[in-house]
């Protein structure tokens, strides 16, 4: 489905079910209020659909913004520590377009991925069926590889992939609508879980904590496996005296085997040259171990299944160095010496 299927399922699920929730529509929040002490968050001021300043009293705030800018900007107001990052700079850059699928096109696609031939190119492409009998197609690149944002550019850009599966499969399917260009210069990864304070009622979730990079098309699960962990530390914390003393550092610290698969993926992209950031020491043998279970992966569905489950969060990294599975990957790895 479309990502403005999902959010308007999940909106009006939300508003059909959960009767003790509101929505405020056309609002933009410009800041998140401390305490005296700077202590803790005790508002969120914002602008409503009027352009009119509004200040909410609350008990809990969730950042689920982006980019955390909110939560970084109290931590400089309230003169607090903020967190490490850690950055993997890729610059990645992709043109989206969404077509009718034509009349001669496949019955027996689910997908199409086009990968690339990494470290030498990094221009891949996929497309995704949608509803209504349309396809979502994306071209990228990274470290200035950018696909065009005129049709006469992703045309072309997608005609000089290394197989012609894609620029054939739209070529002459008609488009809708504009093409969407997007860039991300990093992934970044903000450790809180390191800062030894961090105000009370408050919490940053998804991209605020971790931002991933988009092509894997991961963060929207990452942030929904978040999600389930808050919830399952409020319901555990219900009867306390106190449910939100110590919910950030015990929600922070719990979340990081969440963000080990993802964030593994993300280390991959330093198998380009031009890469920014510090390369973990062990990556070339991650890096071999990679290409061997890619390799065997392509004869053998049971572990393109692994594979593909590990990529989608459905199963741990750990899945990966299953002690069976990896001595087959080890053997591919002896034969390719």
């Amino acid at each position: 489905m479309s990502r403005s299927l999902l959010e308007f399922s999940v909106r009006r699920r939300l508003i059909g079910q959960e009767t003790n929730i509101g929505l405020r529509s056309r609002c933009r929040v410009t800041e998140l209020v401390a305490s005296s002490d700077g202590d803790a968050v005790t508002a969120v001021r914002f602008e409503n659909a009027e352009g009119q300043v509004e200040t909410i009293a609350t008990d809990l705030v969730v950042d689920a913004s982006g980019r955390a800018t909110l939560t970084l900007a109290l931590l400089e107001a309230v003169g607090g520590a903020k967190p490490d990052e850690t950055e993997i700079g890729i610059d990645q850059a992709y043109s989206t377009a969404v077509f009718e699928i034509p009349d001669d096109a496949p019955t027996n696609w689910k997908l199409v991925l086009h990968l690339p031939t990494a470290p030498h190119s990094s221009r891949g492409a996929f497309i995704f069926p949608l509803e209504n009998e349309r396809w979502i197609v994306s071209l990228g690149g990274n470290h200035g590889d950018a696909p065009p944002g005129d049709i006469g550019g992703f045309m072309a850009f997608a005609k000089e992939l290394r197989t012609p599966t894609v620029y054939n499969a739209i070529r002459n399917a008609k488009r809708l609508g504009e093409i969407t260009r997007f860039v991300l210069p990093a992934s970044v990864r903000r450790h809180f879980e390191r800062l030894q304070q961090f105000p009370r009622g408050l919490i940053t979730v998804g991209d605020s904590i971790c931002r991933f990079n988009p092509v894997f098309g991961q963060g929207m699960s990452v942030a929904a496996q978040e999600a389930v962990v808050l919830g399952r530390l409020l319901a555990s914390r219900a009867e306390r005296p106190d449910p939100l003393d110590g919910l950030a550092p015990a929600f922070f610290a719990e979340i990081q085997d969440l963000l080990g698969a993802p964030w593994a993926t993300a280390v991959t992209d330093f198998v380009y040259p031009k890469t920014r950031g510090d390369c973990p020491p062990d990556f070339q043998n991650r890096l071999q171990y990679g290409i061997a279970l890619t390799r065997l992966a392509a004869e053998d569905p049971s572990v393109q299944k692994t594979v593909t489950e590990v990529n989608h969060l459905l199963r741990p990294q750990s899945a990966l160095r299953d002690p069976v599975l990896a001595d087959r990957v080890k053997a591919v790895m002896m034969a390719s010496a």
